[in-house]
């Protein structure tokens, strides 16, 4: 005998659910005996009966099977110190990721980095060239009112 795995609401939801499918299957094969969607509905809704009444759905328990599996084998290699990418996926060294997670908290933070503050230098210098040329343009314009 299978553990249950379903609760007690579910079960029940389950048992009236297979047994108004059952039932209106039944129905349309007694109009149209041919039918197959209504001979699936009778399958399928004596299946969720069965389900309701034995409080146990394979589906579910197989799933719950294969999530238990991945995630242990998941926790072991962690804590086993196993990595699960192999060198060629991951091309990034250990550095780099440091230097990567410094300048990302850093930058959370407010404040800069060598590497930002290169960058803010560079963008200051082309902001200091276009207000030179601006200023230029200006006084050639105050020169030549036309």
């Amino acid at each position: 005998m299978q553990q249950a795995n379903l609760s007690d609401k579910n079960a029940f939801c389950r048992f009236a659910l297979g047994t108004s499918m059952t039932a209106f299957g039944i129905a349309k094969v007694s109009r149209n005996p041919n039918c197959l969607k209504s001979r699936l509905m009778i399958a399928l809704g004596a299946m969720k009966m069965a389900e309701g009444i034995f409080k146990y759905c394979p589906a579910k328990a197989m799933l719950n099977t294969n999530v238990e599996t991945a995630m242990n084998t998941s926790m072991q290699s962690m804590f086993s110190g196993q990595n699960s990418m192999s060198s060629e996926q991951n091309p990034m060294s250990t550095e780099q990721i440091g230097k990567l997670m410094k300048d990302f908290s850093s930058a959370i933070t407010g404040n800069s980095s060598d590497i930002t503050a290169s960058s803010s230098n560079s963008s200051d210098t082309s902001t200091s060239n276009q207000h030179s040329s601006d200023s230029k343009n200006s006084t050639t314009k105050a020169q030549n009112p036309s």
